[in-house]
Order: C-alpha cells, then sequence, then structure tokens
C-alpha cells in the first residue's frame, strides 16, 4: 500500500475532541509521509449531509483531495470519522 493509502486507512479510525478534526488529519497525512503541514489545506463544507461534518482535505504538493465526513457524538464532545472519499 502507498503512503496516502495507510493514512486514508487510519483517518477512517479517527476519534477525537470536536475541534481537532482537522488538526488530526494534518497530522496524520504528516506522520504518513504523504505532505507537510504547509501543504496540506482543510475546511469544513457548507452542506452536511444526513447531519454529519463534512470537510475538505487539500494536498498540494501532488494536487490531490479528499473528503472526510465526520459526526459528533451524543454530547458533542468527541468526532469520529465515518467515512473518507
Amino acid at each position: 500500500m502507498t503512503n496516502i493509502e495507510n493514512a486514508i486507512k487510519r483517518i477512517e479510525r479517527l476519534e477525537c475532541p470536536t475541534g481537532e478534526l482537522e488538526y488530526r488529519v494534518a497530522e496524520v497525512l504528516e506522520a504518513y509521509n504523504v505532505a507537510s503541514r504547509d501543504h496540506i489545506t482543510i475546511k469544513k463544507q457548507e452542506n452536511e449531509e444526513e447531519g454529519n461534518e463534512v470537510y475538505k482535505v487539500n494536498i498540494q504538493n501532488n494536487n490531490r483531495s479528499m473528503m472526510v465526513q465526520a459526526t459528533s457524538g451524543q454530547d458533542d464532545y468527541v468526532t469520529k470519522v465515518i467515512n473518507v472519499y
């Protein structure tokens, strides 16, 4: 598997405190040598799907992007990734 494939598999299992998702996704991409933080842009999208939050991740050095779909727990303390595409 390539670094990006391994990073995506790790992001798919990600759970973190609410508000830290962007930081954690960037941290995983950097840890798997996909890109350095200054080449990663993550923006929350306006359109939420089925009550979930959607983030667009742009990786500038290889012109790739992905979408990360996440949901918050009952008390909104934890965010869990439910899909990466």
